[in-house]
């Protein structure tokens, strides 16, 4: 799968950690399943997944997103990697005006390429500051849609900061889907006599 497989095994952990790290607030949150192709019907495109670890199943009909799906046999692996990040750079905004935009960004898998995909989407926020409570850290954040409270780490970003004052929020999250060929079985061993 070339450039997605490489990123796919990795990208969703290595985008959440690098945001987050230079984040002054940040959690990092990241999950990898992979499956086994149970069975896949290729006219009805209806493919059964079993967990490797838990042995769940869950069968789908895989819709016309899912490019390449003539290369799938039973036997191969399907990994699933989700990484999210949130980061709060207490920065102070040059505007005063709540607002929030969104960026999303994609690639798939070339024809011919087992099936795959990395998705990273990113929004960016405007918010003031409603309240600061240096004792315990928290800092509660009114943005265009929505009000949170969080917690900062070190109390120390706070300072320079207070009620009134719009700052930068910035979250992002990434996913990441690769299929690859079922492993080849070693070969039997030859009788000894």
């Amino acid at each position: 799968m070339g450039n997605i497989r490489v990123l796919g095994g990795t990208l969703a952990l290595a985008v959440a950690a690098t945001f987050a790290a230079q984040a002054q607030i940040g959690a990092v949150a990241t999950a990898k399943v992979t499956a086994t192709v149970e069975s896949i019907d290729q006219k009805t495109r209806e493919v059964t997944l079993k967990d490797t670890k838990s042995g769940n199943k869950v069968s789908f009909v895989a819709g016309p997103e899912v490019k390449n799906l003539a290369q799938v046999s039973k036997g191969d692996l399907v990994t699933i990697a989700y990484g999210e990040a949130i980061a709060l750079k207490l920065e102070r905004a040059t505007t005063t005006v709540r607002e929030r935009s969104v960026t999303e960004s994609g690639q798939r898998a070339k024809p011919g390429e087992m099936p795959g995909m990395v998705a990273m989407r990113e929004v960016k926020v405007v918010a003031s500051i409603d309240k600061i409570d240096m004792a315990t850290g928290h800092v509660t954040l009114r943005g265009p849609e929505h009000t949170e409270t969080v917690k900062v780490q070190d109390a120390a970003i706070l300072k320079g900061l207070k009620e009134g004052d719009f700052v930068k929020v910035v979250y992002t999250e990434a996913v990441a889907i690769g299929v690859e060929k079922a492993p080849a079985s070693a070969p039997a061993a030859a009788p000894k006599y």
